[in-house]
């Protein structure tokens, strides 16, 4: 099933990017979904995971779509504990900002500023951080390892 929306889509172009070889975040293609690293490296091995096609409602996909998206998250989820050994992980399906249907995976880390709060408290600038390069490519190879 398939939805479109009149407005382009920030999620369905990046996924775009990534299957031209475009994206130096990508991670891995799940079944259900697309997986790259956040820009918000503050939370090491953050990670977003982006339906694999446009739909803006989670609740819009059949149930057993869901389950495997949910599988994906699980799959994504497991690989940050195994490699980045997070104290916590925070899992959020918004869609305010980002319609088309994506899930958060934020390791929350013992060193964490604001560990009782959504990572949103903190402005974005402070959150926005990037890994140094060979530091992201160790951790998505890592995390590609994992998941394959």
């Amino acid at each position: 099933m398939r939805y479109t929306t009149a407005m382009a889509c920030a999620a369905c172009e990046r996924i775009e990017r990534s299957r031209a070889g475009r994206d130096a975040d990508f991670v891995t293609t799940l079944p259900e979904s697309v997986v790259f690293l956040a820009d918000e490296q503050t939370y090491r091995g953050y990670c977003l995971v982006l339906l694999n096609d446009h739909v803006e409602h989670l609740g819009d996909l059949p149930l057993e779509r869901q389950l495997r998206l949910w599988e994906d998250v699980a799959r994504v989820a497991a690989a940050l504990r195994a490699h980045v050994a997070p104290v916590r992980i925070n899992y959020a399906c918004l869609g305010n900002f980002l319609t088309h249907v994506h899930w958060h995976v934020i390791p929350r880390h013992a060193d964490d500023p604001e560990p009782q709060h959504p990572i949103w408290v903190r402005p974005l600038d402070e959150r926005h951080v990037a890994l140094p390069d060979a530091e992201r490519r160790a951790l998505i190879t890592a995390l590609r390892r994992a998941l394959a």
